[in-house]
């Protein structure tokens, strides 16, 4: 379909505005500079055909229902149509009469298409060109995302196929993982069955449960007893540990407090007796100390005084010393800068000279009389620049016309047309998709079938006949689950028995290392050992008198039987305690064979359980895993039997398809002998169709060739009158800037023989003489001025120096002075310093005679105080004071003492504590203290057992009393069924589409490859100026077809290997063959491009025009622009062929 008329009747900015097409030319340049309404058109194409958008950016001049576009377009069978749209929901199609024309008028110029694949196919501006080529470099040039990328102008859909499958991966795959949504639902619904099952309840089980409960506290109900029991001995133990060294604190205080006590005058000697004494004695020392500073100050200050002599003359003159002093830096300066701005002056004087002599004037008073006027020299210049540039025009007019004769590259037209062949090919545009879905289902099976019996091979255990599987029985998920709780049960079984045998072993060691505690501490008695020494007592008494010695073994054996009975009341509590501990170590060993025997049978009921499990998976051949991994390998396996069957059904389809293709070689082979191309026998049908296309491709390119290089020679030849047109009028102008040069050149000292060159020169040395001459007259007058200033100073300095210093009269005027400015300073120092030692004077003496007062003052304070004492010899004050804070100390310390004693002691006498700590020592406290913690450590593992036990069977207990745990369990189960069922159903749909989208990808790539690359390269090689010779196709390491471009040289560069601007022309040339190859096939749309060389120099801008023309047989190419030497470059090329509208 091509647009042949453009009515821009009320749109944008235009009214009335009619855009005529050339039928006959290849190429339109719609030419509009800013703000002319170029985008407005470019615009106005998309909505006239596919309608005018409900909130139209181009309704800013004419009301919305007032928008109106026409056009007049022409089919490819040459039926035309003329219509206008305009603004409206429905009904918007009319004809001129503003009569409705059905909705579907533009259906078969359109051919299909809508506004988005218009925009994007048939539209391309220079930020789309360079996306596209990024989206190439991005896919790595892989051969069928490249064409489909050009083919549909979408970007950033391998990205989307990522994602797709990354989230499809993230629901579900063959291998279970946790992080899998769907395994995650179908572990909540296992858990479900399973606490469904468990929720049953028996007579049994209930009885069971409550004596357990029962028993577990009676366990607690004992160990809480033993636990306050050992409190309260380790709290006793750990207050005597506390104490002790508090009390032996306690007893030294006293006795040093004894040692010191005296009987002086106690009523007399209190606290604050002792404080005021020491606080006198400190001030008497104080004002001692501040009397003796004074004095020492005020010798000082008096001596510092009289060192002191002040020079009166000179102090009187400061300010004028001070005056002169300060201009010294500036008289240095000026005597610094004379020397330098007299060289300065002597160099501009110098610089005028020169110039004078490159004027050809004698001296500096003459540049001054003779300087030229600013218009003068400007007018000057100006010719300068004209003849210049009249210069480079006149060459380049007579190079141009030298290289723009006429040649005789045309060519003679083909001896064949390829227009009916390309009809003949549009009837066949069906079979081309049919070969690439069966390629593309049989590339599936294989891939698909090998990765099935791959993914077999790798289950655990692993899978050698997915088919033969299928047909043996195996066991069913409610099965495995069954089996799965067994194990569950019987490892729980072993845990609990496992934990009775280890809480009961490290009961039995706490209760022998207590045992051995107690024996090392010494011989315990016992009942028994008491009953035997009596029994052997009064077998001797009973025995009647004897001799001697029967005498002296009857009294021993009754000695011996007393000291038992001795023991033995006196150690009633250790002998209770040790009976107790044997005991329960008989109880404890017992607790652990009976746990060993549960174990025992626990293990020989998970033998049976594991040959049952065994025997499950026998007819299937196979050695059994856990019944949890199984769970999980039945479910791949029958994911991998599902696919299996989709293999299969795919296979029946690929049979299918290639029996249609196979239908269509002889008329292939008839097509084929009518475009002259002769084919190898058994050809395959695609092969056949991909070379016929190539062929008649190759047929067009020809055509279109000659086509071209006769509108180059006609274009050639119009140019080059133009070109001797252009070189006569710039002579005619040349001779008119002579005259005016003849009469300007006089006012800068030259004559009309000289050239702009020599103009140039003079002009450049005249342009220096003002800023030459002002220069040197401001230096002359510095020089003056300078000069002045330093006689000046130097005058007042000689006045100052022989009145002040006349000895410094040999010296420099600004040495001098620095020298009578130093003398200042030091009587300014002198004087000040005077000043500030009689203020010291004074306050010294005040100070010295107020320090005098103070230290009378405390003196007599102390004697005072001292003479409170009515009593006792005298003493000296410091050591009394001393002696009376040493001991206060001592006795605020005996009272902290007891202080923290009562504090710590828990309320307890302190005569009961010395009582407990005299029948005992610290290591005994230790050795019980460490064996009460062994206790309290036994009795804190058997108590977390015992709690333990007791919680599980609470907690079952109150699921099966509550009656809800069925029932939620159900209830959990139907809501991971519905997710389960939600998950699968969101899996379907993303792999399904980055299935669709790897589907296209393999399309484009299997049913376009040949003919579309043989196109695109002969595009590209022109695009490139034969800097490409074409386009082929490489394999990476992973055999994955790659697209790369053919040097001339025959050297393949792959897409990342392009240059910025070549991938730019390799996404365009791709595009072109597309829509040639899409016009080929069905009606194609107008190309419409917007700039689309925007980032091109001017050789590719004009490659790309010849590029867009040569698919202007096939396909209409509309390039709008707002550049003029896009169009020039346009007309220099194409000549002809090329329609240049200007907006």
């Amino acid at each position: 379909m091509r647009i042949l008329a453009l009515d821009l009747e009320r749109y944008g900015p235009f009214t009335d505005r009619t855009v005529r097409f050339r039928e006959d030319a290849r190429l339109h340049v719609v030419l509009g500079a800013n703000e002319a309404g170029k985008s407005t058109a470019l615009a106005a194409v998309t909505d006239l055909l596919f309608g005018i958008e409900e909130r139209t950016r181009y309704a800013f001049r004419h009301d919305m229902p007032a928008l109106r576009l026409g056009a007049e377009i022409r089919a490819a069978d040459g039926r035309t149509l003329r219509f206008r749209r305009r603004k409206g929901r429905k009904n918007t199609l009319v004809d001129a009469a503003d009569a409705g024309l059905p909705d579907d008028s533009l259906a078969p110029y359109l051919g299909g298409l809508t506004r988005e694949v218009f925009c994007r196919a048939f539209g391309l501006d220079s930020a789309s060109l360079r996306a596209g080529a990024a989206e190439m470099l991005d896919a790595e040039g892989e051969l069928g995302a490249s064409l489909f990328a050009a083919a549909s102008g979408l970007r950033g859909y391998r990205a989307l196929q990522g994602r797709l499958e990354e989230e499809a991966a993230g629901i579900f795959m063959p291998r279970a993982a946790r992080d899998r949504t769907f395994y995650q639902a179908l572990t909540r619904y296992e858990e479900a069955r399973k606490a469904i099952r468990q929720g049953e309840l028996r007579a049994g089980d209930w009885r069971d449960l409550n004596e357990e409960i029962a028993e577990a506290g009676t366990r607690l109900d004992a160990i809480h007893a033993e636990r306050r029991r050992i409190a309260g001995e380790q709290a006793r133990l750990a207050r005597l540990k506390r104490v002790a060294p508090l009390i032996q604190a306690v007893d030294a205080a006293a006795e040093a407090a004894a040692r010191d006590e005296a009987p002086d005058q106690p009523d007399l000697w209190t606290d604050s007796w002792t404080d005021a004494l020491g606080a006198r004695i400190a001030a008497e020392a104080a004002a001692r100390a501040e009397a003796e500073r004074a004095g020492a100050a005020l010798a000082r200050a008096e001596q510092d005084l009289a060192a002191l002599p002040l020079d009166e003359g000179l102090l009187a003159r400061a300010e004028a010393v001070l005056e002169a002093f300060r201009g010294i830096a500036r008289h240095d300066k000026d005597a610094q800068d004379l020397p330098r701005i007299r060289a300065e002056a002597d160099a501009l004087a110098q610089n005028l000279a020169q110039l004078a002599a490159r004027i050809g004037l004698p001296d500096a008073a003459a540049l001054k009389l003779r300087q030229p006027s600013d218009a003068a020299r400007t007018r000057v210049a100006g010719l300068v620049r004209e003849g210049r540039a009249l210069a480079a025009e006149i060459a380049r007019l007579t190079r141009d016309a030298a290289e723009a004769l006429p040649g005789s590259d045309a060519a003679a037209a083909p001896a064949i047309d390829p227009a009916p062949l390309r009809a003949d090919l549009r009837g066949l545009a069906g079979l081309r998709a049919e070969v690439a879905r069966r390629d593309e289902i049989d590339g599936t099976v294989r891939r698909e079938a090998g990765l099935l019996w791959l993914q077999a091979g790798r289950l655990d255990p692993p899978v050698a006949d997915l088919a033969a599987l299928a047909q043996v029985p195996l066991p069913a998920p409610e099965a495995i689950a069954r089996h799965r709780q067994a194990f569950e049960a019987l490892e729980r079984r072993r845990e609990r028995a496992a934990e009775r045998q280890e809480t009961a072993r490290q009961a039995a060691a706490g209760t022998r290392l207590r045992l051995r505690l107690r024996e090392g501490a010494g011989p315990l008695p016992s009942p028994d050992a008491l009953a035997r020494l009596r029994a052997a007592r009064d077998a001797l008494i009973g025995a009647g008198p004897g001799d001697e010695a029967a005498l002296r073994r009857c009294r021993e054996a009754v000695a011996a039987a007393d000291r038992a009975a001795d023991d033995l009341v006196r150690d009633a509590a250790r002998a209770a305690e040790q009976a107790a501990d044997r005991i329960r170590l008989e109880a404890e060993t017992e607790e652990m064979a009976a746990a060993e025997r549960d174990l025992a049978a626990i293990a020989a009921a998970r033998s049976e359980a594991e040959s049952a499990w065994q025997a499950a998976w026998a007819p299937a051949g196979l050695s059994a895993a856990p019944p949890a991994e199984m769970a999980a390998w039945l479910a791949e396996v029958q994911t991998l039997l599902d696919a299996l069957a989709s293999v299969e059904t795919q296979s029946i389809e690929q049979r299918r398809l290639a029996e249609r293709v196979e239908a269509a070689r002889r008329p292939l082979a008839a097509l084929a002998a009518r475009a002259g191309l002769d084919l190898l026998p058994g050809l395959d049908p695609g092969l056949m169709l991909a070379r016929i296309e190539e062929r008649v491709a190759a047929l067009g390119e020809a055509w279109e060739r000659a086509r071209e290089a006769e509108g180059r020679a006609r274009a050639a030849a119009e140019q080059a009158a133009r070109r001797a047109a252009d070189l006569a009028e710039a002579r005619v102008r040349e001779t008119v800037w002579r005259e005016a040069w003849n009469l300007a050149v006089p006012a800068i000292g030259l004559d009309g023989a000289a050239g702009p060159d020599e103009a140039d020169s003079a002009l450049a040395a005249w342009a220096a003489v003002p800023a030459a001459l002002a220069a040197l007259e401001h230096q002359q007058r510095r020089i003056a001025g300078l000069s002045r200033d330093m006689e000046a100073y130097r005058a007042e300095a000689d006045t100052l120096v022989a009145a002040l210093g006349p000895d410094l009269a040999g010296l420099p005027a600004t040495a001098a002075m620095k020298a009578l400015h130093d003398r200042l300073g030091a009587a300014q120092e002198r004087r000040a310093r005077r000043t500030d030692l009689a203020s010291r004077c004074r306050e010294a003496a005040e100070a010295l005679a107020a320090a005098e007062a103070a230290r009378g003052a405390a003196a007599s304070a102390l004697a005072d105080h001292l003479g409170e004492r009515s009593e006792g010899p005298a003493e000296d004050p410091a050591a009394l004071h001393a002696r009376l804070t040493a001991r206060r100390a001592l006795r605020l310390e005996l009272e902290s003492r007891r202080a923290d004693l009562a504090r710590i002691a828990d309320g307890v006498a302190e005569a009961e504590l010395r009582a407990d700590l005299s029948g005992t020592s610290p290591d005994a406290i230790e050795a019980a203290l460490r064996g009460l913690a062994l206790e309290e450590e036994a009795l804190d593992q058997r108590g977390k057992a015992a709690f333990a036990d007791r919680d599980r069977a609470e907690r079952r207990r109150a699921d099966l009393e509550g009656g809800t745990g069925a029932e939620l369990a159900l209830a959990q189960r139907k809501a991971a069924e519905a997710e389960l069922a939600g998950e699968a159903r969101r899996w379907a749909v993303l792999r399904l589409a980055g299935l669709l989208i790897g589907t296209a990808i393999g399309r484009q790539r299997a049913g376009q490859q040949d003919p579309l690359l043989a196109r695109a390269g002969a595009l590209f090689s022109g695009l490139t100026g034969g800097a490409f010779a074409g386009l082929a196709q490489d394999y990476d390491a992973g055999d994955e077809p790659r697209l790369t471009g053919r040097r001339a040289s025959g050297e393949l560069v792959p897409v990342d290997g392009l240059s910025e601007g070549t991938r730019d022309q390799l996404y365009l040339a791709l595009r072109l063959a597309y829509l040639e190859d899409y016009a080929g096939r069905a009606e194609p749309a107008p190309f419409v491009g917007d700039d689309l060389f925007l980032t091109f120099d001017d050789a590719r801008t004009a490659h790309g025009l010849e590029a867009l023309a040569a698919i202007g047989g096939q396909v209409q190419p509309i390039l709008f622009t707002h550049h003029r030497h896009v169009a020039d470059l346009a007309r220099a090329r194409l000549g002809a062929a090329v329609d240049v509208l200007e907006l």
